[in-house]
């Protein structure tokens, strides 16, 4: 994990998630990217006055003075946690989903952080630009930070699952990019565990070697939230989950679903997009 990019349109200039992202840099050695996109029906990267696309569509002079200001707005919120030439700036004309993708591929992004407020079902309604962009960045870990909430490092991080997709992949990429914090990993079954879930985790046991823990709840995840929630001190720092298949966004704004839950309780949570086993 090198890039971590933080989308400035979704999350309204928060200086709270911009300075928590800076922190998270800081402590994991990352490059911080903040895209702005503004809306066009072909996309063109504003890259100086005189660009023009192969479309003919010439740079809009007001675009500058908006890039200016985002940098402004970075640098104002995140000078004194990392250096300057550690963040990258852009402001990409176009449209959203083809310029989104391009920059992803471009600049190499493999880490999303985004604002818990977003995903709330009244921000789902309002922001078109969460529907287009974040159903479609599902691909890259995308980290949901509570509002207000202070960065200080994962000790504890929680792996849920119910041993369903690939969770090997997964649990490896945090091993890799979170290597020093301790991780546990929650199977959540109301029966016992069946012989292909054991052979399952004892896989999971021998390829992932020592360091992790493995611990088995009979209980579902969303009475493990609602628990979570009621105490004033987290059993976790930080809570991974897995997409569903492809009606996870529309499950999620569901407030009857577990996942819906997870985007309540004020620890930071680490989504996966649902893929098949290997």
């Amino acid at each position: 994990m090198k890039h971590i990019l933080l989308i400035a349109n979704i999350d309204g200039h928060s200086p709270q998630l911009l300075r928590y992202a800076a922190k998270l840099c800081k402590d994991l050695d990352l490059r911080l990217h903040i895209l702005q996109i503004e809306p066009k029906s072909q996309p063109i990267l504003i890259s100086s006055p005189y660009y023009m696309s192969k479309s003919g569509f010439i740079f809009n002079p007001k675009g500058n003075d908006k890039k200016k200001e985002l940098e402004q707005y970075v640098l104002e919120h995140t000078s004194d946690l990392i250096d300057a030439d550690w963040v990258s700036n852009q402001l990409i004309q176009g449209n959203i989903q083809d310029s989104l993708k391009t920059f992803i591929n471009r600049e190499k992004i493999d880490f999303i952080i985004a604002s818990q407020s977003v995903f709330r079902h009244s921000a789902v309604g309002e922001n078109n630009l969460f529907t287009q962009v974040l159903l479609n960045i599902a691909d890259i870990p995308t980290l949901v930070v509570p509002g207000d909430h202070s960065y200080a490092g994962f000790n504890t991080i929680a792996y849920l699952t119910t041993l369903k997709g690939d969770d090997y992949h997964n649990l490896q990429w945090v091993r890799r990019n979170f290597a020093s914090s301790k991780l546990t990993v929650l199977h959540f079954a109301l029966k016992d565990i069946s012989v292909q879930e054991e052979k399952k985790i004892n896989y999971l046991k021998s390829e992932l070697g020592d360091g992790i823990h493995f611990e088995n709840r009979t209980i579902d995840i969303e009475d493990f939230i609602t628990s979570e929630m009621k105490t004033a001190s987290n059993e976790f720092d930080c809570l991974m989950v897995k997409t569903r298949k492809r009606n996870f966004w529309q499950r999620l704004i569901d407030p009857s679903t577990a996942l819906h839950l997870i985007l309540r309780i004020d620890i930071p949570t680490l989504v996966f997009k649902f893929t098949e086993e290997g």
